[in-house]
């Protein structure tokens, strides 16, 4: 028997073990199930509210063959997390309550909720500071230098696969854009610009599958050059006086 596919009303079905909570003020069903766009083994995501909580916690389970990723929350521990998530560029979980479809809940504090998850996305991340761009720009160079050198494969595979995640979000936190984690980075790319994500799609491809360096490398340049391009040669970070061992 093929995997069946999760529906809005399979999600509704299989989350009310915890939606039907007395403490639950509001809930959102997201991800690929609440766009309707889920396949054969598609998690089944959602936000859960309580009144309140001793502290967030992200659960799995799997209930009649599904997965569930779970998010419990009270309104203080939300609003930590969307500054926290914005500080690194990644709004996960103000994406999932802004775009969720509610499930459960008070209306007043379900339409509040989302209010200030899509004002968290509204704001953007915060600019990177110059010496976070300095060593960013760092990190990528360096990279870059070792791609460039004859490597073993296994040596190569693991320097690109650092190569993409540091360019990519370096590229959408420098443009003042929205970053993500996996999956979520390769979307961020294409909301970012449809033609840059596919020069990441295709400079990566050939380097993973034909060991070709060469447009991953051209890559890095075009995407530092508006920064000052690679960075490598006066590089100087100090650490702090007093992280050392004590006699």
């Amino acid at each position: 028997m093929s995997p069946q596919i999760p529906t809005v009303d399979i999600a509704d079905a299989v989350l009310r073990e915890w939606t039907e909570h007395p403490e639950v003020i509001a809930a959102f069903l997201a991800g690929s199930v609440a766009k309707g766009t889920a396949t054969a083994g598609s998690d089944i995501d959602a936000v859960i509210v309580y009144s309140h909580l001793d502290g967030a916690v992200r659960e799995t389970h799997e209930r009649g063959g599904f997965m569930l990723e779970l998010f419990l929350h009270d309104p203080d521990t939300l609003a930590w997390f969307w500054d926290n998530d914005r500080q690194a560029g990644k709004p996960s979980l103000a994406r999932m309550v802004a775009n969720g479809l509610p499930l459960a809940g008070q209306p007043e504090v379900i339409e509040e909720l989302k209010r200030q998850a899509q004002a968290v996305l509204d704001g953007g991340p915060p600019p990177l500071s110059d010496g976070e761009m300095r060593r960013r720009r760092y990190a990528i160079s360096d990279l870059a230098a070792d791609l460039a050198q004859d490597r073993t494969r296994a040596e190569q595979l693991a320097i690109g696969t650092r190569l993409y995640i540091e360019l990519a979000d370096f590229t959408l936190r420098a443009a003042l854009a929205w970053s993500g984690s996996g999956k979520g980075l390769a979307k961020a790319l294409r909301r970012l610009d449809p033609g840059l994500a596919a020069a990441f799609e295709h400079a990566f491809a050939e380097l993973f599958a034909l060991a070709e360096p060469t447009e991953a490398l051209a890559l890095v340049d075009l995407c530092l050059e508006p920064y000052g391009g690679r960075l490598t040669v006066g590089d100087r970070r100090a650490a702090p006086a007093d992280w050392r061992m004590g006699d």
